[in-house]
């Protein structure tokens, strides 16, 4: 179990180095200049993208989602992601589905990998590579599918294949080897 871990792990750094480059391109903007380097370090938090997650009281469903499926061990580890995570909210206005779906810890994990891009991105980066682009842009997951982000005015809006769609909200919670971007639905919701 452990070699086969390591694997897992190592194919997930290389696909999130991967990923790095078709964002960066997108910016023509200066905004990897060593001052807005400093600033992302600045702003980045301390301890593992599974604590920050446990930590904020608006995703409890998705903390206990991680521990039920052993994904709080991928997001304590060295690589780096970055989640959209539903607010503890979307799941309730499922209602009966919403409860199905988290009592499923199967299911729960295929939720949790769509919704998990390779990498760390900050909301900032999505929108210069959205206005980089000049419309809307995809990336991939670590389920294998692709999310599309746009803009509606201000506002960050992720879609799922499956046509799920949600809004980025107004905070993240950043760690040393990712952030979460809550965000107010699902972009799919089972297999």
């Amino acid at each position: 179990m452990l070699h086969s871990t390591g694997r897992m792990r190592l194919a997930l750094a290389a696909i999130a180095a991967l990923s790095l480059v078709p964002l960066a391109a997108c910016s023509s903007e200066a905004d990897t200049s060593a001052a807005g380097a400093s600033e992302t370090a600045d702003e980045a938090g301390t301890g593992t993208l599974a604590a920050a997650i446990a930590a904020d009281d608006k995703l409890s469903t998705i903390a206990n989602a991680l521990k039920e499926t052993g994904l709080d061990e991928v997001f304590s580890g060295k690589a780096s992601y970055t989640l959209l995570a539903p607010e503890d909210d979307a799941f309730a206005s499922l209602g009966d589905k919403g409860k199905e779906l988290t009592s499923q810890p199967a299911a729960m994990a295929a939720v949790l990998r769509d919704h998990t891009l390779p990498g760390y991105f900050e909301m900032a980066d999505i929108a210069a590579a959205i206005d980089a682009k000049g419309g809307p842009v995809e990336m991939p997951t670590m389920g294998g599918h692709k999310i599309t982000f746009s803009r509606d005015g201000e506002t960050i809006v992720a879609k799922g294949e499956d046509g799920g769609t949600a809004r980025l909200v107004d905070h993240a919670d950043r760690a040393e080897n990712g952030i979460a971007l809550p965000i107010d639905g699902l972009l799919k919701q089972s297999d």
